[in-house]
């Protein structure tokens, strides 16, 4: 009996005795529960008293090991752990809470036993052959006995795996099918725990992530399922022939399973188009090929350029010879069938090419301070680099295709060059040219020459922006008459900043010489120029003449080194012997200046009338004064007029003596020398002392007496005339000679020396 139920028998005990003999008063009452009480505190103390005694006398039992979470495979063998200390009650195992007995070798359970001792206190459970049975919740419990209270272990849960049913695919192992049909490939694993893991993988080993569908059923169980992976795909020429697997894994099998299946896919060609260029040139002969692979084999092929067919047959290649840029993008295209359809392939030619303009570039002609935009249309491929220059200065003053002039000014006006230029390529310029509009300039030469029997042009230049509206030419204050039947035509040729306006003259007569006025207008002014047109000597006459002369100059300049050769003598020794040599020959020269030298007077009158009247006739075309131009032919120029000798004395029909080497060699510092000597031993060097180039026509005429012409004035010998081209002569004064330079009739016997020369006729 517990302590309380005894305190309670107590005080009822007492209460009842007390009330059987009589009733009791108040006082009686308080004693008694006085009494009760103490009573009850007694009994209390003396029963902690006893309960504190019994337990330090019995030891409780308690778990060494309990049973913790374990997995295992389908077959295998495990041990849940379970050791007690002071075990007192009894030991069972339960799964799942129920109970499996307290006998170690647990009857009705053959596959359980317990394992261990009873000394040990080890009470572990063996489970073999672990079937999906096992899959549970299990505790090891010790029951409770005198004074010793029962335990439990913890619940530890053991799993079970279970493997799955090898993976199979659905519909088969084999598919055939035609590009671009949508295909479903199912992979089916059943009966795992856990469902089975599965996996694609394309004909690369490659894991499938797009298209992918995975799903699970469990079985009856309620522990085993069924796993199914669905495979979405669109079919196309990459898929065909490819094997793809499908891989089945879960952790009751050590290894993958794999099941395959083989694909074939029909699909039209697949076409490559390739050049046998990268970079193809112009004038490049290019040739293409077409590569076509297709299920089935059996393909044609047809060849397009700008769409339009051009050849149909089983030739892959298709050749274009010498490409020119007129083909750059263009297309050649390459079609090949099969069966299942056909494929089209497209090449756009890129062919490379120098800058060519594609059109002129345009002369601008602007007013003062006014925006002008320069354009430079080029094309090239690849796109050129442009670069604009200007002729008034040294840098670059634009790379783009328009150049900007903000202001038009007259430092700013002139030639501008666009350059444009392609790595590899030629490069290419060309002018534009910038001015300011204003009125009329006429320049050109005021004197031109013609030929009289021939067409005669005179030019007309004439600077004007805008261009001349009118153009007029005028001889003697009449207006030219352009009429072809007065001989007359105007030619006009434009120019970028204005007009060359031809003044043609067919077969010019003495008449159409003279001066002509050429004048031009334009809406912002006038202006003429007084052009003056002169005869001109026949030039394929003056080139026969000028060949003549030189001819006879070479032939005379033989002569003269041979003869000079032949009159050379040995050299003496001394130096005396040759100063005396020289004297005497000087001495011997001198004489004979003033006595052996004629001519008959009457043969010179004679020339010089006819010479008068030839040089009337040809006045007209002699230009020597009036144009000192350089660059004229020597034909341009007539001989020089010299003042004819002016006679004092009677010479009995001879003509004055005239020294003509000094003509010929007309050195100031050889004229203390005899005239002999001055003709033969002159060094040719000395013919430039003076400073004047002479004209070989008259050098070679004056040196030899013999080859003037009857048209010829002799100039006096005192004066020497240097000829310089396209100036007059200049006269040179020199030194008198002796007073006594004339031959006459009487003094020819007494005076004639051998070795001296006169002429008579």
């Amino acid at each position: 009996m517990k302590g309380t139920e005894r305190l309670n028998y107590l005080r009822g005990a007492t209460c009842s005795a007390l009330s059987t003999g009589r009733e009791m008063n108040l006082h009686e009452k308080s004693w008694c529960l006085c009494s009760i009480f103490c009573l009850v505190h007694l009994f209390v103390y003396v029963n902690a008293q006893m309960s504190q005694g019994s337990t330090l006398d019995i030891t409780q039992q308690s778990f060494a090991i309990e049973p913790a979470d374990r997995t295992a495979i389908q077959g295998d063998t495990i041990v849940l752990p379970c050791r007690v200390l002071n075990k007192k009650g009894t030991l069972q195992w339960t799964r799942d809470g129920f109970g499996l007995g307290s006998e170690r070798s647990l009857a009705g359970f053959p596959r359980y036993t317990m394992v261990g001792s009873d000394e040990e206190g080890d009470y572990s459970l063996q489970i073999t052959n672990v079937s999906l049975e096992d899959d549970a919740v299990f505790q090891c419990q010790v029951g409770a006995s005198d004074r010793v209270k029962g335990i439990r272990s913890r619940s530890a849960d053991f799993t079970v795996y279970v493997p799955p049913e090898p993976p199979r695919i659905v519909p088969n192992d084999f598919l055939e099918t035609t590009a671009g049909m949508t295909v479903q490939l199912t992979c089916e694993s059943n009966g795992g725990k856990p469902p089975a893991e599965l996996a694609w993988l394309d004909g690369d080993g490659v894991v499938v992530t797009q298209g992918i569908e995975f799903t699970t059923q469990l079985l009856g169980d309620n522990k085993r399922a069924n796993a199914a992976l669905k495979w979405t795909f669109k079919a196309s020429r990459k898929h065909d022939g490819k094997t793809c697997s499908c891989r089945s894994e879960n952790p009751a099998i050590k290894q993958p399973m794999v099941a395959t299946i083989k694909l074939t896919v029909k699909y039209p060609p697949e076409v490559t188009l390739t050049a046998n260029r990268k970079k193809i040139m112009e004038f490049d002969d290019v040739q293409f090929t077409c590569d076509a692979v297709a299920n089935p084999g059996d393909v044609t092929y047809k060849w397009y350029r700008n769409n339009q067919l051009v050849q149909q047959d089983h030739a892959t290649t298709f050749r274009i010879p010498k490409v020119t840029r007129q083909l750059n993008r263009q297309t050649v295209s390459c079609e090949v069938g099969n069966k299942i359809g056909t494929t089209k392939s497209t090449y756009t030619l890129n062919i490379h090419y120098g800058p060519v303009f594609k059109s002129s570039l345009e002369n601008i002609a602007a007013d003062l301070n006014k925006e002008v935009r320069l354009v430079c249309p080029v094309d090239s491929n690849p796109p050129p680099k442009i670069t604009w220059t200007f002729e008034k200065s040294t840098h670059v003053v634009g790379t783009d295709i328009v150049l900007v002039i903000p202001q038009v000014r007259p430092d700013r006006t002139g030639k501008y060059t666009c350059t444009a230029s392609v790595p590899g390529l030629p490069e290419l310029s060309s002018d534009s040219f910038v001015y300011i509009k204003g009125p009329p300039v006429i320049k050109g030469p005021d004197v031109q020459y013609g030929i009289e029997g021939q067409k005669v042009k005179v030019e007309c230049l004439i600077t004007s922006v805008p261009e001349p509206s009118r153009v007029v030419w005028m001889k003697r204050s009449q207006v030219v008459d352009i009429d072809n039947t007065e001989g007359y035509e105007i030619v006009t040729e434009h120019l970028p900043n204005g007009l060359k306006n031809l003044l043609i003259i067919h077969r010019a007569e003495e008449t159409d010489f003279g001066d002509y006025n050429c004048s031009a207008w334009n809406a912002l002014g006038h202006d003429s120029m007084l052009i003056s047109v002169r005869r001109q000597k026949n030039l394929p006459m003056l080139i026969i003449l000028a060949g003549v002369i030189g001819g006879i100059v070479l032939i005379v300049s033989v002569t003269i080194v041979i003869i000079l050769c032949l009159r050379r003598k040995p050299d003496m020794k001394g130096d005396n012997f040759v100063s005396e040599s020289k004297a005497k020959q000087s001495d011997s020269a001198s004489s004979g200046d003033s006595d052996l030298k004629v001519e008959i007077r009457t043969a010179s009158s004679l020339s010089n009338n006819e010479h008068e009247r030839s040089w009337e006739e040809t006045s007209d075309t002699t230009r020597v004064q009036d144009h000192p131009d350089i660059y004229k032919y020597t034909m341009d120029y007539a001989e020089p007029k010299f003042p004819p000798k002016l006679e004092t004395q009677n010479n009995n029909g001879y003509v004055p003596y005239v020294d003509y080497s000094t003509d010929y060699n007309p050195s100031a510092v050889r004229l203390n020398s005899s005239r002999d000597s001055g003709l033969y031993d002159s060094s040719p060097q000395l013919l430039s002392e003076l400073g004047h180039p002479l004209d070989p026509n008259f050098r070679t005429a004056y040196a030899n007496p013999y080859m003037r012409t009857s048209q010829a004035n002799l100039p006096p010998d005192h004066v020497l005339y240097g000829s310089t081209r396209g100036s007059s002569p200049t006269p040179q004064v020199l030194p008198s000679l002796p007073p006594n330079h004339y031959i006459t009739s009487q003094q020819l016997p007494s005076q004639l020396k051998p070795g001296t020369l006169a002429t008579h006729v």
